[in-house]
């Protein structure tokens, strides 16, 4: 009876101990920080409300180029819209477009302010193309006679307006005065975060319009920057429309998330190549080409290599426009609520 008796006491401390230790394995350490394991429950309910926030951006910009014949202009200074009109041999509009994410992080009074990337509605006013010697000068000069952001998905209102822009650190805010105030226009109202929680492996996600389409995709934040840095690396997918996009992370366990930053740009390398001058009058065939090229450029993206602008620079962008802004009519109290 005795060794019956003790090997019932040794199964019961056996089965204890195990029971203790997978208690521990699943309990959540609260450091503070973004947090980097999967979220315990899902998430899909706060990743439909920020979905609900962000808009797709449209913006094209309007160009009348001016064709020059050899010699007509060769500087800059004699770039008068009369002396174009007076030399130029022929004249043609064009336009050139962009797609991008806007976030909604003021809704007041009958104005939205939203967030986006400086580079998606940044057009250059004058577009330059030169004969190949200087003494020949400009073949075309393109103007930018108007643009158009369109905000899909708005209320009725006025033309979306640029208020505030900063190209060095890719952010610009974007305001449309709407017909009936407290339009169901959603705002991200989530808790502004900082980089400074965020450590090697933090998980965070981006909501946007990658190629127009309304997607949310995760990342891993590497590197991660010092107090003062305007970007952090992370390993997100980005394609073209996904500029602008809400970042976000979760600290300590949900359901405490943060808005971290907004979706920059992807790692990118240039490659040059030439190309026909005129390309709808080249024929493929096996015999050597003869006639006219051009030096051409093209961007590939390092797919995997993204940066976004953290949301400490954001904050830093709206202080210090905080008088421009509120000269146009937001009261700056109420981003983000």
């Amino acid at each position: 009876m005795g060794r019956v008796y003790c090997l019932f006491i040794i199964l019961v401390l056996f089965q204890s101990c195990t029971t203790k230790q997978t208690g521990n394995a699943d309990r959540r350490i609260a450091d503070n920080r973004y947090d980097s394991e999967q979220p315990a429950r899902s998430i899909s309910k706060e990743l439909a409300f920020v979905s609900n926030t962000v808009r797709k951006l449209n913006v094209v910009a309007f160009y009348m180029t001016y064709e020059l014949p050899p010699g007509a202009i060769t500087e800059k200074s004699k770039l008068s819209r009369g002396n174009l009109i007076l030399k130029a041999t022929a004249t043609h509009v064009s336009n050139q477009s962009v797609t991008g994410t806007a976030t909604v992080i003021y809704n007041k009074e009958k104005l939205v302010g939203m967030l986006t990337c400086n580079h998606v509605v940044d057009f250059p006013d004058t577009v330059i193309e030169s004969y190949r010697s200087s003494v020949q000068g400009f073949r075309t000069v393109s103007v930018k006679m108007k643009q158009r952001n369109f905000v899909m998905g708005m209320p009725v209102g006025e033309e979306v307006e640029i208020v505030a822009a900063d190209k060095n650190n890719d952010i610009a805010l974007l305001k449309q005065q709407i017909e009936v105030a407290g339009a169901n226009v959603k705002v991200l109202d989530f808790p502004l975060g900082s980089n400074k929680y965020f450590d090697w492996g933090s998980r965070v996600w981006i909501v946007g319009y990658p190629l127009g389409n309304l997607m949310v995709t995760g990342a891993i934040v590497s590197k991660p920057g010092k107090k003062g840095d305007s970007r952090f690396l992370t390993d997100a997918v980005f394609n073209q429309g996904i500029s602008g996009a809400p970042v976000i992370a979760i600290r300590d366990g949900v359901p405490n998330f943060e808005l971290v930053g907004m979706a920059a740009s992807s790692s990118a390398k240039s490659i040059y190549y030439l190309k026909p001058e005129n390309p709808e009058k080249f024929r493929q065939s096996d015999e050597p080409f003869v006639g006219d090229v051009v030096l051409a450029h093209e961007r590939m993206i390092n797919y995997g290599v993204t940066y976004s602008v953290t949301i400490d620079e954001i904050r830093r962008f709206l202080l210090s426009n905080a008088t421009k802004l509120e000269q146009e009519g937001f009261k700056t109290e109420w981003f983000f609520k």
